[in-house]
Parts: C-alpha cells; structure tokens; sequence
C-alpha cells in the first residue's frame, strides 16, 4: 500500500476493511473472533477495539504458522473453525453461513473458490474426475494447463476444529522459510479426507486488497452494493456512481439524493428528504421532508420540514427544530434552533439556545468565546435579531425582543424590549411582530 497505516485499516466506503469483515462475521454468528497480528499491531488494536481477542504472531512464518499461533491461543478448539483473511472486505454474511454449513459431520473442511475471468496471481482449484477437491496448485507451481483453470482458491476455509488442530504441526516449513496455510488442503487429501468447494456467488467478494488500484476498485464495488440496496427500498439515487454512502446509513423511502452526496457513519435521514448536491452528512438524525443542498451536517439532530443550504454548516451538537430555515453561510455549534426559526445569511449561532419563531437577521452572530471560555446565549421565543446583531455571551434576550441593525448586545435583553446601538441601548417595549 506504500503507506504508514496498516493495509486492513485503510478504508472502503467510509469503513476501515476490516471492519467489513467483522461486521460480516459478526451477520453470519460469529460475535468475538480471534484476529493475529503482527505488523503494525498496535495501530490494528487501537481501531478494532474489543471488538476482537488477538494473539500476536512473532516471528511471521506465513499462514499457516500464524493458524498455530492463533490454535494454541484458545481455550478449547471449536467444532467449527472459519479462517478468514483481514483483506477481503467484500465478503458477504451469507456466504460465511454457507462455508459454515457446508461443513457436514465426516468433513474436514471447506474451502471458498471462486470463478475468474482473470485467476492470474491465485492458486487453482483442481478437481478430479468426480468433480472433488484433488488439489490446491499455486501458480508458479502450476502447469500450462493448470494455469488455465478458472477456479480459484480464495483463501478463506471453514475446519473441522480437532482435526485441524491435530494436522496443523505436521506441515512443513517451505524454503522460503514459512509454512503455509494451502499445504493443509494437500494433507486432507492424502488422508483420504474429502474437501467440500464452496464456490462464491460472486467472485468479487474474494478479491483481496493490495495496493491503492484495489482499494479503489473495492470501494466502488461496496458502494455500489449499498446504492442497490437503498434503491430497492424506495429510496432514488441520481448517479449511483458519484454517490458516496457508508453501509451504516439509514435513508427513508422518497428521499433523492443527488450526485456528489457523502453519507457517513451512523447516519439517518427521514423520508421524502432532498439531499444534496455536493452535500455531506455524518453521523447525524435528518427527519421527513428535508431538504440539504449544499452543505455540511456533522454530529447534528434536524427535524422535520426544515431547510438548510445552500453553503450552511451544522457543527457537532447542533439540534435543529421542525420547520426552521437555514440558509446561505449560515453555521450553528452545540445550539439548539428552535421550530421555525429563520436564520438566512451570513449569520453564526455557537453555543446558543434559539426560541421558536425567531428571526435571525444576515450577519448576526453569538460572540460565545472569550479567549479562555465558551458562553452561553439564550434567545427566547419570536425575537427579531436585527442585522449585523452582536451578542457577546453570557446574554440573554428575552421573549419578542427586537434588536436594531448593527447592535452590540452585552446586556440581557428583557422580553418585549427593543435595544439598538453600540452598546445596545433600550428604546422601549416593542410592538408585536
């Protein structure tokens, strides 16, 4: 990969690659696998998590030596052992479950194969006169005619647990100093031991990761899995293409996203929503009948009916209520905005807490940060914020307060007052608006 970042780390989809794999695993009823690590295993602990037990190959002899490692770390050997590598992060829930069940009670393993237009750099699948498992050759082993096979070994096998664990010690080093996991494949077959293929539906989840060209390729090929799936669920993509979802989003039915969209990590958005162009929305609640263009939501809580864009940004902890309007360069962090506020132009709310049916004129910020501290500015409900408004927190302006164009507000604002001025002077109570 030519990087400092663990191969398995770099992501697909907005997902490191292995947590694919630990997703898939965990879809198919493995809940807590045992990953080996050896390079970079700290980096590898430090995004997995306990979402993983580790054992940690030292020194690396290949494959099969790192099965060792990982047999002498358990408790007490499964029945069923699936061996996956943590570059694969195409592979599917339901083709584990079927490597899983493929092993029938006399068997001893079952291996993953798959069918390649191009199977240039992978061990072949040889099969005897019966259709059977006879063989796994690696391509600079293979003959001429071997090499034309089609079949591939992907590398992925669910075991007989004992019987592995019995066999594993008895392959043998190669000459480049390593022992290697396929040589296992070899030692059923001269015990008379049957290998049952399980062919991948699709040859696309075996394909393992290598080098930015393949990590490119692969997260077109996830992204595209995602884009069918909300597809099929009501859900329209313009240009599927240039559509950038993460598996964990969740879109309602009628909801349009548009080209140069970016869905990211745990994110939700209602029904009936417009989202995008050039849009990006991270782990955040979006409800029904939205419409985002434009713009960056990160962190944030939206209801219903509510407009933001174009150019807005929500920052982390920005809850938005129904029916509000957030428009050009508008930016809100850690504030709550009230239903149907109207916040158009210009204008910054940082640490505030917005009433309903405010209006907040173009330009009007909350001056939150005092060098050392952030403060609070409370805005109660129905108030008119002039334009160009200042208010230097800690403040509060009360309920139908009005403040004039260019204010400077340091005081707390009674409700029904109108201030204006540099400080903000009162004139008098305000008529309703």
């Amino acid at each position: 990969m030519r990087s400092a970042r663990h191969k398995i780390l770099h992501h697909v989809a907005g997902d490191p690659m292995i947590s694919h794999i630990l997703d898939a695993l965990a879809d198919a009823g493995v809940a807590r696998p045992l990953m080996v690590v050896g390079h970079l295993a700290e980096q590898v602990r430090g995004v997995v998590g306990e979402r993983a037990q580790y054992v940690v190959q030292e020194p690396l002899l290949g494959t099969g030596h790192a099965l060792q490692e990982a047999i002498r770390a358990l408790d007490s050997v499964p029945k069923k052992l699936l061996v996956l590598c943590g570059d694969t992060p195409l592979i599917r829930p339901s083709t584990l479950s079927r490597m899983i069940s493929a092993l029938n009670e006399g068997l001893v393993m079952a291996i993953l194969t798959a069918r390649m237009v191009n199977p240039s750099g992978y061990g072949r699948i040889v099969r005897d006169a019966r259709g059977r498992v006879a063989a796994v050759v690696e391509e600079a082993d293979a003959s001429e005619a071997e090499r034309a096979i089609d079949e591939i070994n992907s590398g992925l096998y669910c075991f007989d647990g004992p019987w592995l664990a019995s066999n594993l010690e008895k392959i043998r080093r190669s000459p480049k100093g390593e022992y290697y996991l396929t040589d296992v494949v070899a030692l059923a077959i001269e015990q008379g031991r049957e290998v049952v293929a399980v062919e991948a539906e699709d040859p696309h989840e075996v394909m393992g990761i290598n080098d930015r060209l393949q990590l490119a390729e692969a997260d077109r090929i996830m992204r595209e899995r995602i884009c069918r799936s909300l597809m099929s669920n009501g859900v329209t993509i313009v240009d599927p293409l240039h559509s950038y979802i993460g598996k964990g989003v969740k879109v309602g039915s009628d909801t349009v996203i548009h080209p140069g969209t970016h869905l990211r990590g745990g994110t939700t958005i209602g029904s009936g929503c417009e989202i995008g162009p050039n849009t990006v929305i991270a782990d955040s609640v979006i409800g029904d009948d939205c419409l985002v263009f434009a713009s960056v939501v990160e962190g944030a809580e939206v209801g219903d009916r509510v407009s933001i864009g174009p150019f807005s940004h929500l920052r982390p902890g920005s809850r938005v209520g129904s029916d509000a309007r957030l428009g050009n360069y508008a930016e809100v962090k850690n504030s709550n905005i009230g239903e149907g506020v109207q916040m158009h132009h210009f204008s910054y709310m940082g640490d505030a807490d917005v009433g309903a049916g405010t209006n907040i004129g173009a330009g009007t910020i909350t001056c939150n940060f005092d060098g050392r501290r952030k403060h609070r500015t409370k805005i109660g409900k129905n108030v008119f914020l002039g334009s160009d408004t200042m208010l230097r927190a800690p403040v509060e302006v009360g309920d139908g307060a009005v403040t004039g164009a260019g204010s400077v507000v340091t005081r707390d604002v009674p409700p029904g007052e109108t201030v204006f001025g540099v400080p903000a002077r009162p004139r008098g109570r305000a008529e309703q608006h």
